[in-house]
């Protein structure tokens, strides 16, 4: 099979990991990676990166980010289970929307971005196919993100005015090996126009 192809397959959101670093290199080899993604009309690079290693400061942002979901969890559509997500997940405190991972990198769109969901979304996938292919796992986190408007976590992590997380992603080495992902294989084209 093509190793792209194979790479793709076998991408998982992985939730356990081993307490084993991820060099630097490797991490800045995973942005690099991100820095090829298509991105809007803009000759300028339209996203920043934040690397965050520091195990107690990952801790204490997982729980900052519970609070502010506690605080919003209203806000949440229907179809969630909210009560449910309280007590397993924003009330819980041996949980950690990080998963405990090693490092947790946060995507941010720079100011004047003119398509800056799109143009993180696609740098993420990058870092998280180029990870997958060096045994490394990774998982988008989307708990983490009502932690842009917390000006406590923007002054920890010296992000400048103007700036939006987009995309908070954590990386490491699993703990188990990835499972192989289930056969997709349902029609998922809505027309065929020749």
């Amino acid at each position: 099979m093509n190793e792209v192809f194979e790479t793709i397959y076998l991408r998982r959101s992985v939730r356990n990991y081993k307490p084993d670093d991820v060099s630097d290199e490797i991490i800045r080899d995973l942005i690099k990676t991100a820095t090829y993604a298509p991105h809007s009309a803009t000759r300028t690079e339209p996203r920043k990166f934040v690397v965050i290693k520091d195990r107690e400061l990952i801790g204490r942002l997982s729980e900052r980010a519970k609070k502010l979901w506690l605080d919003r969890i209203d806000d949440l559509p229907s179809e969630f289970p909210k009560e449910r997500i309280r007590q397993t997940v924003l009330e819980n405190p041996a949980s950690n929307i990080f998963y405990h991972a090693p490092v947790l990198v946060f995507i941010y769109a720079t100011p004047g971005s003119s398509a800056p969901h799109y143009d993180c979304a696609t740098a993420a996938q990058n870092m998280m196919l180029a990870a997958r292919s060096l045994g490394i796992g990774s998982c988008w986190i989307g708990w983490g993100t009502p932690l842009d408007a917390d000006q406590q976590t923007r002054d920890e992590l010296n992000v400048p005015e103007g700036y939006r997380l987009m995309v908070p992603l954590i990386f490491g080495y699993p703990a188990k090996d990835v499972e192989t992902t289930p056969p997709r294989d349902q029609d998922v084209v809505l027309n065929w126009i020749e």
